[in-house]
Parts: C-alpha cells; sequence; structure tokens
C-alpha cells in the first residue's frame, strides 16, 4: 500500500504541474475548437500520439506486462456516459482534472465542483445500463486488435502523421499567460507524464495510468485504491507547485450561479464518467492512447455534449461558459 501511494503522489504532483503550466483543461481543449482554437487540441493530439508509442514500448517491458491493455467496448454505456460527461463539462466549464488542478492553482470553487463529481461517480455506481459488450477489454478492444496488427504498426504512424501536421500547421499558439507552455511543449510534456504515470502504475501494483474513475466509489465500497486516491490529491500538489512558482496562483471565489454551475456540472462529471467507464484522463488520454475504440467513440461523445450544451445555451440566451472565462 505504501508504494502505491507514493507512486500516486509522484504521478499526481507531475500531472498536477504540466497539467497547469499548460492550462490543458479537456473543456477548453475540445470548447475551443468550437471557436476554431486548437492550440489546446493540437498539444493534446500530440500527447495522445506520442504516448501511443510510449505504452508499445512500455507494454514489451516486464512491468508493462502486468497493465491494462485496453478498455472494452460497451456503445450504451460509452455513449450516453461520453455525452453525460461532455455536457458535464460545458456546465462546469471545467473536466474533472481540470478541478483538481485549479483547486491546487487557488480556485476555491472548485471544491464544489469536486463534491458535485464525488456525489454524480456515487449516483452513477447504482445504476446498471443495458445493452452489449460489443469488443472485449484487452488488445480484442483495440485498434490494433480489430485490424489484426501489432500495436507498433498503428501507433507509430499514427505518432509521425500528427508530428508531420503539427509541423506543418504552425501558428495559431494563443497563449494566454506569459506562464503558460507553448502547445508543442506542453504536448511532449503531457505525453512524458503519462507515460510515466502508467510506469509509476505499474511499479505501484496498479494495473493502469492516469484516470480519475473509480476512487469515490471504491472509498464508499470499502475497497480502496490508493494509487489513484494518491494520484488525485497529487494533482492538486502538482497544480498549487506550478501556479505557486511559474505563475497562476489566485485564490479566489465564484458567484452564486457559477457555484450552482460547479455542483451541477460536477455531478454529470462523476455520474457520466462511471457510465463511460472513463473520464477526460481515462478515456481522453489514457485511452485513446492505448488506441482503444470505445475511447475514441467516448471522445466524440465529449465533443458532442459540449457542442449540444453551447447551442441549448445559445437558444436560451445563457451566456456561454467557457474555461478561458472562468480559469
Amino acid at each position: 500500500m505504501i508504494l502505491a501511494m507514493v507512486t500516486g503522489l509522484v504521478a499526481g504532483v507531475l500531472f498536477g504541474y504540466v497539467l497547469q503550466r499548460g492550462r490543458l483543461c479537456f473543456h477548453a481543449i475540445f470548447a475551443g475548437m468550437y471557436e476554431r482554437r486548437f492550440a489546446l487540441a493540437r498539444a493534446w493530439l500530440l500527447a495522445v500520439a506520442l504516448t501511443s508509442v510510449g505504452l508499445t514500448v512500455l507494454y514489451a517491458t516486464p512491468v508493462g506486462r502486468g497493465l491494462n491493455t485496453g478498455l472494452p467496448l460497451n456503445p450504451v454505456g460509452n455513449l450516453l456516459g461520453g455525452l453525460i460527461f461532455g455536457i458535464g463539462m460545458a456546465v462546469a466549464a471545467s473536466c474533472v482534472s481540470g478541478l483538481f488542478f485549479k483547486l491546487g492553482s487557488g480556485m476555491l470553487g472548485a471544491l464544489v465542483g469536486l463534491g458535485g463529481w464525488a456525489c454524480g461517480e456515487l449516483a452513477a455506481s447504482r445504476v446498471r445500463l443495458p445493452g452489449p459488450t460489443v469488443l472485449p477489454g484487452g488488445i480484442d478492444g483495440t485498434l490494433p486488435g480489430v485490424l489484426g496488427v501489432p500495436r507498433a504498426v498503428v501507433a507509430i504512424p499514427f505518432a509521425a502523421l500528427v508530428v508531420v501536421l503539427g509541423w506543418r500547421w504552425r501558428g495559431g499558439d494563443h497563449r494566454q499567460y506569459a506562464w503558460q507552455w507553448r502547445w508543442p511543449f506542453a504536448g511532449v510534456a503531457l505525453a512524458v507524464v503519462a507515460v510515466a504515470s502508467w510506469l509509476l502504475a505499474g511499479l505501484g501494483g496498479a494495473s493502469f495510468g492516469a484516470s480519475t474513475v473509480g476512487a469515490v466509489s471504491g472509498v464508499a465500497a470499502g475497497d480502496v485504491n490508493w494509487w489513484l486516491v494518491t494520484f488525485l490529491c497529487g494533482i492538486v500538489l502538482g497544480g498549487f507547485l506550478a501556479a505557486r512558482t511559474a505563475g497562476g496562483w489566485w485564490l479566489r471565489g465564484e458567484t452564486r450561479v457559477r457555484y450552482l454551475r460547479l455542483l451541477f456540472g460536477g455531478f454529470l462529471l462523476g455520474f457520466g464518467a462511471l457510465l463511460a467507464g472513463g473520464c477526460n484522463l481515462g478515456h481522453g488520454l489514457s485511452g485513446t492512447a492505448q488506441l482503444n475504440v470505445s475511447s475514441w467513440l467516448v471522445v466524440v461523445a465529449f465533443v458532442v455534449g459540449i457542442g449540444l450544451t453551447r447551442k441549448a445555451q445559445r437558444v436560451f440566451s445563457a451566456p456561454p461558459m467557457l474555461s478561458e472565462k472562468t480559469y
């Protein structure tokens, strides 16, 4: 247990630092695309592509042999949960990992959002969705498994394509703060800590890298995932260290309406993530880097959920809830 807690904490601190320095909130990543702002999305895609190569190498090592190699495809849960999670991101103007690292940078309202997230996960733990498992977990649930080719045959060309396109498509690096990393550096840094999280998970006896799902429901069931719990605490600490040393520290509260949005949005984040079998980290980074069919499907649902919520906001004349304005 001690080793799991130490490795989880180290992984979380690394993640929190990188997320804060890159301002890598997944709501900002996906919502920005609707406004033709692609810098954060490019950083995310670069991180996914590089992490996919890193995992390919890690799986070939003794540590990697005990790690999860792919998530199952459950279309009903993946799509419904992903859609709810995307709506939650738009309402809260944050993702789950964003709430953790923003708490570290002084956003007190993140506590309300995390309270809602915890309640949402507990509520979803009582729900049993119908529908078949189309693809099993493990390599069979990944794109390489579907194609019947080694993981490297997909991961390496994917990474090469993303790097080449990113190099050709320069410009558009709209940084809002002087301390914010440029997107290529943020993407590489996120890939490094993502692979490190898998390595540290394996060393600590866990089977999955960066994620948030299962921490609350595990504690409630008396089956605590100590690696995951300390990982999440580490994100707060890492965000604090980044904000205090490089910039971005701002102790702040929120308006009453914003607190309500954080509470309700947080609930949807927790509820949707458990139904989908993963969150913005579990599916949106770790899972997509595993090349899971389910994870890419969930990411599409995230984006659709955000888009539908934005459209509803316009219809009802509600002000847009963008992470750039609430960071």
